[in-house]
This record gives C-alpha cells, sequence and structure tokens, in this order.
C-alpha cells in the first residue's frame, strides 16, 4: 500500500508543543478578568448607593409638593432646599462611575432621573405659586448652583428630558390646586392655572415626541386642560347665577322701598 502523502499526516500545533500531557495551556490574562470583577464589583457598589439615596430625594420632592398644595410655602421650601442638598451629594458618584464606562453617565439614568424629574416638579409647583410663573431650566439650575455652592461642590444640571418631565408632571399638580381655588371662587388664580397649561401645550407641540414616558405625559396634559376649561365654565355659569340672583334680590329690596314711600 501506498504511504500517505506527508501533506495528509497530523499537523502539530506549535503552542501546545511546550506543554506536557495533561497540562493546560493558560490562554487568557486572568489578571485582566480579576480588574473587570472589581471594577464591576465597585459599579454595583455605586448603583445601590444611588438608588437608596434617589428614594431619599424623590420622598422629599413629593412631600414638597404636598405642602405646596396645602399652602404651606415654607415648609415645601425646606423640602426642597433638602432634595437638592440630597441630589447634589449623588453627583461625585455618578461622575466617577462614568469614568469606568468610557464617560456614559449610566447611574443617572433610572432612579436618580427620575428623582430630578419628581424635584424639577416640586420645584416649579413652588414657584409657580409663589410668582405665578413657571419656573425656566435656567432658573432651576440657578437654585441648584446656589445650594450646592453652600457645600463648595459641583451644582447639578437638569437635562432638558428631566425638566420636561418634571414640567408636565407639574401640570396634574396645578390642575388639583386649580381646583382648590375654585373652591374659593378665585377666579383669576384659577384662570392662572388654565393659562399655563395652554401655554405649556402650545410650546410642547413644537416637539416631536416619540412613544415614551414624555409623549404619555403629554397626552395626559390634553386631559388636564380639558378639565381646566370645564372648571373655568363652571365657575362663569355659577358667576353668572351669583350676578342674577344678586339683581334679583336688589330688584327686590328697591320695590319695597318705593312702596313704603307710596305708602307714606
Amino acid at each position: 500500500m501506498a504511504a500517505r502523502p506527508s501533506s495528509a499526516r497530523k499537523r502539530e500545533r506549535p503552542w501546545s508543543s511546550a506543554a506536557g500531557a495533561g497540562d493546560t495551556t493558560t490562554v487568557l490574562d486572568a489578571s485582566s478578568f480579576a480588574m473587570m470583577v472589581d471594577t464591576y464589583t465597585l459599579l454595583d457598589e455605586m448603583r445601590e448607593r444611588v438608588i437608596k439615596r434617589s428614594r431619599d430625594v424623590q420622598k422629599l420632592a413629593k412631600q414638597s409638593i404636598y405642602s405646596s398644595l396645602r399652602a404651606d410655602n415654607d415648609k415645601a421650601g425646606k423640602q426642597i432646599e433638602q432634595a437638592m442638598s440630597a441630589a447634589t451629594e449623588l453627583l461625585p458618584i455618578i461622575n466617577d462611575a462614568a469614568k469606568h464606562t468610557g464617560g456614559m453617565p449610566f447611574l443617572r439614568m433610572g432612579s436618580y432621573s427620575n428623582a430630578l424629574e419628581e424635584l424639577a416638579e416640586g420645584m416649579i409647583l413652588a414657584h409657580f405659586i409663589k410668582h405665578g410663573k413657571v419656573a425656566s431650566p435656567k432658573e432651576l439650575n440657578e437654585l441648584f448652583a446656589i445650594n450646592a455652592n453652600k457645600d463648595k461642590v459641583a451644582a447639578v444640571e437638569l437635562t432638558s428630558e428631566e425638566y420636561l418631565g418634571g414640567l408636565l408632571d407639574f401640570t396634574g399638580e396645578l390642575q388639583r390646586y386649580s381646583i382648590a381655588r375654585a373652591t374659593d371662587r378665585d377666579v383669576e388664580a384659577v384662570a392662572l392655572c388654565r393659562d399655563a397649561c395652554d401655554q405649556i401645550f402650545g410650546q410642547m407641540l413644537n416637539f416631536d415626541l416619540r412613544n415614551g414616558g414624555l409623549r404619555k405625559k403629554f397626552d395626559s396634559l390634553k386631559y388636564t386642560l380639558k378639565k381646566m376649561e370645564a372648571t373655568m365654565y363652571e365657575l362663569s355659569l355659577s358667576g353668572s347665577a351669583a350676578g342674577l340672583a344678586t339683581a334679583a334680590h336688589a330688584k327686590e329690596g328697591g320695590g319695597g322701598g318705593e312702596e313704603a314711600d307710596g305708602n307714606e
């Protein structure tokens, strides 16, 4: 039988020639994996700290909204200050984590960003009740800067999405506030709330919002605006009825006086 061509013979792997029988060749850099495990563990610990502290920010923001709606403006202001301080406290952790993820601030997404939205909502509501105007992103970021300057640390700056999310949520609280003012027949305050929602709605029409959180909140604004329009209409009707009743009462009073004069 003819011998097989040498090219068909089993080829030896050059990298395995040094290894003896039963030995395992190391093909990975174990030290690099150890470093990645350490980084992963560190980021996980940072994430837990951010989530836990973000709950405090959100809780304080919700409490400030509750206080504002009950006309306890001083308490609302203190709660907002505490929430801003807690949010500022987390910023170095978020920025440090980004150094390990190619600059991507992944810890800002989720709990922290949601807490900032809630805080923005509380700040906008408190500002509106106090000044009768909707605070701009610049005005809110200036408040964050003032708060951070007390401890000489970097200040939080709201993103456009965080501000808009808080702004749209604010309109829901504004509707509740307008109902409270309507019960006191404060037509001017209710009209101001309606105008604020209407102007926010008009500005939001300029955005091409895709399906997501902001889109859902914007859709809710449409119904909020309709409710406010209905409240204004009901106030106008009740105002007209009250005016007719007053006129009728005055007429009856005038007739009685004339009759008395005639009897004299």
